[in-house]
């Protein structure tokens, strides 16, 4: 039984009940930080309640279709069009891309622009409200990836090393690669995962200290610091994952992502930061 056994009425595994625990407490976050950023707090909550679900949603698309998967094909294949829904639409079930789900965040709060009634400072705002929010459940998201033993690193023997046990994710993955055999621990691992819990928590509360010290808000710097932190270190990482991904032209499919969204942070910097400081920070 695990530490979150309060939730097994609902779901009965680990990795779902500390994404679960995540988003319940995303909400009194999203409260709080509603007054910072000067937006009601029944805006907030809707916002919160759509993004979270085009978070996961788009977190499944992604999988499906940019990393390394055949779970969607196979379904396709089998006119499996029940099984086709559940997989992108169904709640808790495994199979994420954290980019997708970034993005997801995003998207559900740019279709709620009607919302604010045409009050764009206050929808920029939402925006950047949402990523931190977003910021926060990275963290559990990672957390559950410990837990699971997923997004494991390449063979690394050292005193600093992770080995995983024969039920892991890990040790799962690797006897389907035919690289370890059924029942066996793995060997020792490099420790990404410990690395990316640690680098979700700088990000997060640089945001949160972000919102504190910054009496007035320039709309969407928030999201553009995310992705100046996020994406080198990600980009990085990836080259210490041993854990399938997509390849293409050598890069892994979030080590593109990331250039691409690194490139955008330049951007805002460069041109429209200006812009939007002068316009809404008078």
């Amino acid at each position: 039984m695990s530490f979150f056994s309060i939730f097994d009425f609902i779901i009965d595994d680990l990795t779902a009940q500390i994404l679960l625990f995540s988003f319940i407490l995303m909400f009194p976050l999203g409260l709080f930080l509603a007054e910072k950023f000067f937006i009601s707090k029944i805006k907030v909550v809707i916002s919160l309640i759509v993004a979270l679900y085009f978070s996961y949603v788009f977190a499944r698309i992604f999988h499906a279709f940019l990393d390394n998967t055949n779970t969607y094909r196979d379904l396709i294949v089998n006119s499996n069009w029940f099984g086709i829904l559940r997989f992108f639409f169904h709640p808790y079930a495994g199979g994420i891309m954290f980019y997708g789900s970034m993005v997801g965040t995003l998207l559900g709060g740019a279709l709620l622009y009607p919302m604010f009634r045409r009050n764009k400072a206050e929808y920029l705002r939402s925006l950047d409200l949402l990523i931190i929010c977003f910021a926060f459940t990275a963290m559990f998201s990672r957390l559950a990836d410990f837990a699971s033993g997923d997004s494991y690193g390449f063979p690394f023997d050292s005193a600093f090393s992770l080995v995983y046990t024969p039920e892991s994710s890990a040790a799962r993955q690797l006897v389907q690669r035919g690289l370890l055999e059924a029942g066996m621990f793995t060997p020792p691992l490099f420790p990404t995962q410990p690395i990316m819990v640690a680098a979700k928590i700088i990000i997060f509360f640089v945001l949160l200290l972000k919102s504190f010290r910054d009496q007035k808000k320039v709309p969407l710097s928030y999201i553009a610091l995310y992705f100046v932190i996020y994406c080198p270190y990600r980009f990085c990482i990836d080259f210490l994952r041993w854990d399938r991904a997509a390849y293409f032209l050598g890069l892994t499919t979030s080590q593109w992502l990331s250039i691409i969204f690194a490139a955008w942070a330049v951007y805002y910097y460069k041109v429209l930061y200006p812009k939007f400081k002068a316009k809404y920070c008078k």
